[in-house]
């Protein structure tokens, strides 16, 4: 075989698996009700913005975005994985949630999913709740923000919040360092790390956990 048939012929295959790849990706938009609390589970990860309409779109690898259910109860958002969904599927396979909505009050997050938001989300009060090495990556403006980690979760915020509340354990970290804050009441338990940047620190650290704050 001549070097510019080879090389063709290889060029002719990298297209060929582009395209597969390509076409092996499917989205889906979902009608749901209105909400104002996300509870997100089976290791999907969650991609929101704070905008005018609400919108949801799955997007998936393959035909998965079957199995992954988006319902509305009590006005909470529920994102998580049919349980009638064969695990295996799901082996290196990723799913992406994306959620625009006008109002957010609270986020729960288990199971190794992971949220993150690419807006400030405005809110009077705001809720947190990460479990099972689930991470959260968020910015807010709040008065009262209400932080609960365990399970080696993650949670990352920037903005503002007048008055935070935090309890971590297992192994989790905070990192709330340019979440500028008047009050921070911060426990941590296992191998928790919290970092915070408030005028007033209220802190009780066991175990192996370290409380930090950077506004001195």
């Amino acid at each position: 075989m001549s070097t510019f048939s080879y090389f063709r012929n290889g060029a002719a295959v990298a297209l060929l698996s582009c395209c597969t790849l390509s076409l092996s990706h499917a989205q889906q938009l979902r009608k749901v009700g209105p909400f104002d609390q996300l509870k997100a589970s089976g290791a999907c990860d969650v991609v929101l913005t704070q905008g005018p309409a609400t919108t949801v779109k799955v997007v998936t690898e393959g035909e998965l975005e079957r199995y992954i259910k988006t319902d509305v109860q009590n006005g909470t958002l529920n994102i998580y994985r049919d349980k009638d969904a064969p695990s295996s599927w799901f082996n290196n396979k990723k799913v992406t949630v994306y959620v625009t909505c006008p109002r957010l009050r609270g986020i729960e997050t288990s199971g190794a999913s992971d949220v993150k938001s690419t807006s400030t989300f405005e809110a009077d009060e705001f809720t947190i709740k990460a479990s099972g090495a689930s991470d959260v990556v968020l910015g807010l403006n709040t008065r009262l923000l209400t932080v609960t980690a365990s399970g080696a979760s993650d949670i990352d915020l920037k903005g503002r919040a007048d008055r935070q509340q935090i309890r971590l354990s297992g192994s989790s970290d905070y990192n709330a360092t340019n979440l500028q804050s008047q009050q921070a009441d911060v426990q941590a338990s296992g191998s928790s790390d919290a970092y915070v940047s408030a005028v007033q620190l209220t802190s009780h650290a066991s175990g192996a956990s370290d409380i930090h704050n950077r506004r001195k």
